[in-house]
């Protein structure tokens, strides 16, 4: 059975919320890190490692306390979201990294065990991207034998330049789940999500 570990991104800076800090914001009576948490816990990962890094002590505490999550803090964190996914893939020890962003609170515990599915499928490729209407999405998933080149990667912006270097090797999901490329920069994007909801168009 492929050991699949999750490595949740949580050591933004949140510089594009305007002085708030995003993780911490509510959603109907839950912060946008805890409903993220909520979904990947509810998925049989091998391993949950949480990267921390701007307000870590805040959200240590709304961390479950029962040992199937492991921390790590990402001293480096103000450099770019690069160097929070080499301080988690440091940690991991699955044949294939989840890379989970905290800031995407409508991702289903569903939605993830569908990537994971699709990636056992064996087609010859060791990357997978979900893909909406042509935009890519998150999770991206990575075969382990990426690790050396995920740790010698320089981009502080994330593994996009991966991605491309070894384009023979990337599955692209094509998806009509918008819950895919949900994530949460700026305030605006959950007066957008609520309004979709209230239309029907997507629903929380």
């Amino acid at each position: 059975m492929t050991k699949f570990s999750a490595i949740v991104l949580a050591a933004g800076l949140s510089s594009r919320m305007e002085g708030a800090h995003k993780l911490l914001m509510p959603i109907q009576g839950k912060t946008i890190f805890e409903r993220s948490m909520k979904s990947i816990l509810e998925v049989d990962f091998s391993e949950v490692i949480v990267v921390l890094g701007k307000e870590s002590e805040k959200l240590q505490r709304l961390i479950q306390r029962d040992g199937s999550i492991k921390t790590v803090y990402n001293a480096y964190y103000e450099s770019g979201m690069t160097s929070s996914i080499q301080a988690g893939i440091k940690e991991a020890t699955g044949a294939v990294y989840v890379i989970c962003l905290a800031d995407m609170p409508f991702l289903l515990a569903e939605d993830y065990l569908q990537l994971m599915n699709r990636f056992n499928e064996n087609n010859g490729k060791d990357i997978l991207v979900p893909l909406f209407k042509g935009q890519k999405g998150n999770p991206v998933l990575f075969a382990n034998v990426y690790k050396n080149e995920i740790l010698a990667h320089t981009d502080p912006n994330g593994c996009q330049q991966i991605v491309k270097r070894n384009t023979e090797k990337v599955d692209y999901f094509e998806t009509n789940n918008l819950r895919f490329t949900l994530d949460i920069d700026i305030k605006t994007d959950l007066e957008k999500w609520f309004d979709a909801q209230q239309r029907r168009t997507y629903t929380l």
